[in-house]
């Protein structure tokens, strides 16, 4: 009876061992994959060097490096979130996303601001984006088909928004068509040198409707005018040459 006893502790015994043996194996086992999976996510398969511009038109992906100046990084740290908020600030840069492709590939797709004129000023052009937001030329060397906007008062918001405003309700059809805006006259000028009256911010929708059908009947009667005022649309005035 002793005996029977004594071998059932010694196999009790034996399966306790066993089992402890199994879990410290496991436990070796989970430790050993871990540090795998940390040494290989730390590897230099994850490093990147540069950002892949993608939506640029007026920017360049060399200025965007520049602005950046990414160190080499792994893109498991990557702080994407600041990231964005440094890209958001760039003056030209609306909104940014950012994707990752395998391995190391990090995507950015920018949203740039759209600019609708450009402004003369003493220390040199800036441009205006359809929300009145000012903007610096992309480079000393860009050349931007777009009109000439004078007499603004950069100081005064208001007349930014206004201004904004107006050249933004220029329909697609005239955008090759006006070549200036003055803001103090309120007056354009078309390619050809003709003064388009406009007066007060107020209908604009009907004024540029009523310059297209005017530019067009000029056009097929193959005549220029010196002057049209739109400033009263209910009644135009043309002035021909």
């Amino acid at each position: 009876m002793q005996k029977s006893a004594e071998l059932h502790v010694k196999r009790v015994g034996s399966v306790v061992s066993n089992k402890s043996k199994t879990k410290t194996a496991l436990s070796m086992l989970i430790v050993s994959l871990v540090i795998l999976m940390y040494s290989w996510f730390n590897s230099n398969i994850f490093i990147t060097e540069n950002l892949e511009w993608t939506g640029l038109h007026y920017l360049d992906s060399n200025q965007l490096d520049s602005y950046i100046n990414m160190a080499p990084t792994n893109v498991w740290r990557l702080d994407t979130g600041d990231l964005i908020g440094t890209l958001v600030d760039h003056p030209w840069i609306d909104s940014a996303k950012i994707s990752w492709r395998w391995p190391n590939r990090i995507m950015v797709n920018i949203t740039e601001c759209e600019p609708i004129a450009q402004i003369p000023t003493p220390a040199g052009w800036i441009l205006m984006d359809g929300e009145g937001k000012l903007l610096p030329p992309t480079s000393s060397t860009s050349v931007y088909h777009l009109p000439i906007v004078n007499n603004l008062d950069l100081d005064s918001a208001e007349q930014i928004r206004s201004t904004a405003r107006v050249m933004k309700s220029i329909p697609r059809s005239l955008h090759e068509s006006i070549s200036e805006w003055n803001v103090q006259t309120r007056t354009f000028i078309d390619s050809s040198g003709t003064e388009i009256l406009m007066g007060q911010a107020v209908e604009l929708g009907e004024k540029f409707r009523l310059l297209e059908q005017i530019l067009n009947d000029l056009a097929q009667k193959n005549a220029k005018a010196k002057k049209i005022d739109l400033r009263v649309p209910r009644n135009p005035v043309v002035t021909i040459l």
